[in-house]
């Protein structure tokens, strides 16, 4: 996710060892590995070449201290495997998930690589590059088509194509145990010991859910623009990254998307070509079938999990001596979005 700062935290393999193994594992000779701009919060990534020419994408669980306590490769590999059999929506084609250890020292997760082009995370897209530059016709097509994949991956049967078995919060897919993750992720990230405006909005967000539970989804999990590559002509071509799906209502995603996306434009406004909001949503909930409910608690819902992964960046920088002090996990966007949401 990165409505966070870019910056590799994250203590990275040697290039030379991954390159090594993934050598073993394929039986022939790799190209020279290359690693996107942006990274180092989240998996590692390598893009490579075999020699047989194949454009391929290696994914690693970080090698030490990382934004999240567990990195489920499977469960990314799994879900990519079942919306691109079915054409749910368009996803890198998975190669292979290797559970051994024994060529790259972890599991791993090898898929394709896509081509097209991916709308910048820093500077954001909305700022510079090719989206920004392109004709507001052209960023009205890529907004489209972005939550036209929304409504389908949140369509999908989940059930039936077995994704309930590995996606699944421990609790359910009820809102109480998306509760319960996000509040042990936050004691985790905190140490124990969260800012005070955090356990406020804990609590707020403990005694204001939505009683009436829309039917859950399976949910992409980090609904960003910047996630997603677009061909050409500015339609989807591979949805990425999805560590932090799980199963839920699918308002869950739209108020993450709202949320971060109203964080990145806050200052800069948006694209000219970008529909207003409430269009955007009539759209989404023609697409969907049905009426979105308690955007407001989602969209709360929503900044609280920013700012609870922002403790753990913050926690994450100092340890590094790249902060001097834990005064960014209180001063923040997200904090500042949920202090004007829970009053």
């Amino acid at each position: 996710m990165s409505s966070l700062p870019e910056m590799a935290i994250a203590r990275q393999r040697e290039p030379e060892a991954v390159r090594a193994g993934l050598h073993a594992w394929l039986g022939q000779p790799v190209g020279e590995l290359t690693q996107p701009a942006a990274g180092g919060l989240s998996s590692e990534t390598y893009l490579f070449a075999s020699a047989s020419g194949e454009q391929l994408v290696a994914r690693l669980a970080p090698a030490g201290d990382a934004l999240f306590p567990v990195y489920d490769l499977e469960l990314q590999a799994r879900i990519m495997q079942v919306l691109g059999d079915k054409a749910v929506v368009p996803v890198p084609r998975v190669v292979e998930y290797v559970a051994d250890p024994e060529f790259l020292g972890s599991p791993f997760l090898v898929m394709e690589r896509v081509a097209g082009r991916v709308p910048s995370d820093n500077p954001p897209f909305v700022i510079s590059g090719w989206v920004h530059d392109a004709p507001p016709e052209s960023q009205r097509a890529l907004q489209d088509g972005f939550m036209s994949v929304c409504a389908d991956i949140h369509r999908a049967d989940w059930r039936a194509r077995g994704l309930g078995d590995i996606a699944t919060r421990p609790g359910g897919t009820t809102l109480a145990a998306e509760l319960a993750w996000w509040f042990d992720y936050l004691a985790w990230a905190a140490e124990g010991s969260p800012p005070a405006v955090l356990r406020d909005a804990r609590a707020w967000c403990a005694e204001n859910v939505p009683a009436d539970e829309p039917e859950p989804a399976l949910c992409w999990g980090d609904v960003r623009i910047p996630n997603v590559v677009f061909d050409d002509d500015f339609r989807p071509r591979a949805v990425l990254d999805w560590e932090m799906a799980a199963i839920g209502p699918p308002e869950l995603d739209i108020g993450w998307f709202l949320v971060i996306h109203g964080m990145t434009t806050a200052y800069t406004g948006d694209l000219p070509g970008f529909r207003a909001r409430d269009d955007v949503l009539r759209a989404y909930e023609s697409r969907l079938g049905r009426a979105l409910h308690d955007l407001t608690w989602y969209e709360t819902w929503a900044a609280f999990r920013s700012a609870a992964i922002m403790v753990r960046l913050t926690r994450l920088l100092h340890d590094l001596g790249l902060v001097p002090d834990l005064e960014m996990q209180e001063r923040n966007p997200p904090i500042a979005l949920l202090q004007k949401f829970v009053k």
